[in-house]
């Protein structure tokens, strides 16, 4: 079964959350590597999110990777929607 295609506003979003990540964990000085161990996501799962590959990553996965770098993921959503 093929997977529908994203609307531009999903887009959006999803690189706005894809910028946020890589951001907040360059604020935080932490590698790749090192927010993938925190988080437990795998690595090659982060790089994908932070290049765009994967635009709509799960709800676990994003939860994962914000409580890593001290976020919350609900205000985070709240934030990039604006």
């Amino acid at each position: 079964m093929s997977r529908s295609k994203l609307d531009s506003e999903i887009i959006k979003l999803g690189a706005s959350f894809s910028l946020r990540i890589k951001r907040e964990r360059e604020r935080l000085e932490l590698s790749q590597s090192e927010l993938s161990n925190i988080s437990k996501v795998p690595l090659d799962t982060l790089r994908s999110i932070e290049s765009g590959r994967i635009v709509t990553p799960s709800v676990f996965i994003a939860d994962s990777l914000v409580k890593a770098l001290k976020g919350n993921l609900d205000k985070w959503l709240r934030e990039i929607r604006r």
